[in-house]
């Protein structure tokens, strides 16, 4: 591994821990205003409907998400791609270049729905009929490109870079869940980016989606912990 410095280290771990708690925060947030139910965040009219306490929620939650699935895995992918430059080579530049990417799309959907829900249901609260279903209609489409398109090319990026990674972490003596969190994260990724492909498939889709919300957080935290260890 090439050196890194004690200061990138700590950063990189805090960034890990608190970008864990965070996406569990998002998992939280989001399950308190749909119920469970997180179809009905694809639906314009149950999502403009919502009181506006529970809409605040939904934006924190899409808060939670860029601070918790996005932000801190690009300094995670930043500090590996440095520390396994010279080892990984074209590859890890490859790894390091396809998070930029997934972290690309997550911020814009999570981005997007945050901007718009209040515009949104103030104009669905506000304007007559046409005006509703036009705001339902918008909604429903920003929801579908958000988490059906963006979000759901994340797969083989993801897939790719914990492949990578996963290999080069491996090669330097770490072990233990560390290396099988990363390798359930990256293949559920590509299992979630696969059946989303086949609408018959959207069960199983969903299940690989619940695994990586429960899982990547929990190796970022594990991430996280091990780093400041190594600094003792």
């Amino acid at each position: 591994m090439s050196p890194v410095s004690n200061s990138a280290v700590r950063f990189t771990a805090w960034s890990a821990i608190l970008g864990g708690l965070f996406a569990y925060a998002n998992v939280a947030l989001v399950l308190m205003v749909t119920k469970g139910d997180t179809e009905m965040i694809l639906h314009g009219s149950s999502m403009l409907s919502l009181p506006s306490g529970e809409r605040d929620l939904f934006r924190w939650g899409m808060f939670a998400d860029i601070l918790g699935f996005y932000l801190p895995v690009l300094v995670i992918a930043a500090y590996l791609w440095h520390s396994f430059r010279d080892s990984a080579g074209v590859m890890g530049d490859m790894a390091v270049l396809a998070m930029a990417l997934y972290t690309v799309v997550g911020v814009g959907g999570a981005a997007m729905q945050l901007a718009v829900l209040h515009p949104l249901a103030q104009l669905h609260a506000d304007g007559g009929e046409t005006a509703r279903a036009a705001a339902e209609s918008a909604w429903t489409a920003i929801a579908h490109a958000s988490q059906k398109g963006l979000w759901w090319s994340e797969g083989p990026v993801v897939l790719f870079w914990g492949t990578i990674i996963g290999h080069q972490l491996r090669m330097a003596g770490w072990r233990g869940p560390i290396l099988v969190l990363l390798k359930v994260t990256g293949w559920c990724f590509g299992l979630f980016f696969l059946f989303g492909m086949f609408p018959a498939l959207n069960g199983l889709m969903k299940t690989m989606l619940i695994v990586v919300v429960l899982i990547f957080p929990l190796w970022m935290l594990l991430f996280g912990r091990q780093l400041l260890r190594r600094l003792d």
